[in-house]
């Protein structure tokens, strides 16, 4: 254990309005038995009570005077520490006291290839609550290019969870090694800041596994999560944040795409795409603004593209194990 506990981590808080769980959140922050961390919180011009109940905790603050995004400010935060490891986490996650002591020793003692880690998150509809529905396990992608939890739903007592490669870990508490992070940066920060906020850290688990990164999960680590954006769950969701989600949908294919492996899924894609244009045609039509955007954004985004394609290490058949219908 003493390998782990010597390697400092900074644990990164994006805000946003967030004064009724960001007290609960930050103060299993400070409980953690693990002690070679540090606090770090980005606020992105909240209009509550956010900045005052973090500076009443004693913890760092970067007050951003407009709301820059989710992605800008975590980079934001990059540039503002030299930690060895990043832990980003949402202001709705609640910490076990032991959480990233345990996510860190299994950090540790894992090879240098692996450049991120996913804790088990339960899901709760209030800060305290206690729950065993997993909330999540981790990214994985299905052959229509969606990003889905791993195990989402499930009673994590009916199953037999072991620490396992992943494609790479949900944002909500998501453990990154700097190391990979400035090797998977294209110059223009980690995290794309063109996303604003959703699907950002798809991207970064997309483009570190082109990259040869791996990722791993870690079931006794363990934290509680307030999820809002959800399956089943859209028409609650703000109409901005549901046009980003369409629209950074192709952002990410665009940059990260294999052409053998699209061509393989491509009935599926399409039938997909398909299906959602129909529905933000017939339901939510001020989503369809998404498509004039990404189109908008082609020219960069083949930019882009052609930085991450080019310094690729991984083939076809390598990435290929992460897009399918079912999970290990």
């Amino acid at each position: 254990m003493k390998h782990a506990r010597d390697t400092k981590v900074v644990i990164q808080i994006v805000t946003f309005n967030n004064a009724e769980t960001i007290r609960a959140c930050l103060r299993s922050v400070k409980n953690q038995k693990f002690k070679n961390y540090e606090p770090l919180v980005i606020d992105n011009a909240s209009s509550d009570t956010t900045p005052a109940i973090v500076r009443s905790l004693g913890i760092r603050c970067l007050q951003n005077s407009t709301n820059v995004g989710y992605a800008a400010a975590h980079n934001l935060g990059f540039l503002a520490s030299r930690s060895a490891y990043i832990l980003t986490l949402n202001p709705d996650v609640q910490l076990r006291q032991d959480f990233l002591e345990k996510l860190m020793f299994e950090v540790a003692r894992s090879p240098r290839s692996v450049g991120s880690a996913q804790p088990l998150l339960y899901r709760v509809d209030h800060m305290g609550d206690g729950s065993y529905i997993i909330d999540s396990a981790g990214l994985y992608m299905t052959p229509y290019r969606r990003q889905m939890l791993r195990y989402s739903g499930k009673d994590a007592r009916a199953l037999v969870l072991r620490k396992q490669d992943i494609f790479g870990p949900d944002g909500a508490a998501a453990l990154y090694r700097r190391a990979m992070l400035e090797d998977i940066d294209l110059g223009q920060g980690v995290f794309d800041e063109d996303y604003f906020m959703h699907k950002e850290d798809v991207d970064v688990c997309w483009r570190a596994q082109l990259r040869g990164w791996r990722s791993i999960f870690v079931p006794n680590s363990v934290a509680y999560h307030i999820r809002t954006f959800r399956a089943g769950h859209r028409t609650h969701i703000d109409t901005n944040m549901r046009m980003l989600a369409i629209r950074n949908r192709y952002y990410l294919m665009t940059k990260n795409e294999l052409p053998l492996l699209f061509i393989r899924d491509v009935l599926w894609i399409g039938m997909y795409d398909i299906a959602m244009f129909v529905y933000i045609l017939c339901c939510e039509p001020k989503s369809v603004t998404a498509y004039r955007l990404f189109f908008e954004s082609l020219s960069v985004l083949r930019m882009k593209r052609l930085l991450i394609q080019t310094r690729k290490r991984v083939g076809v058949r390598y990435m290929a194990q992460w897009f399918r219908w079912r999970y290990v």
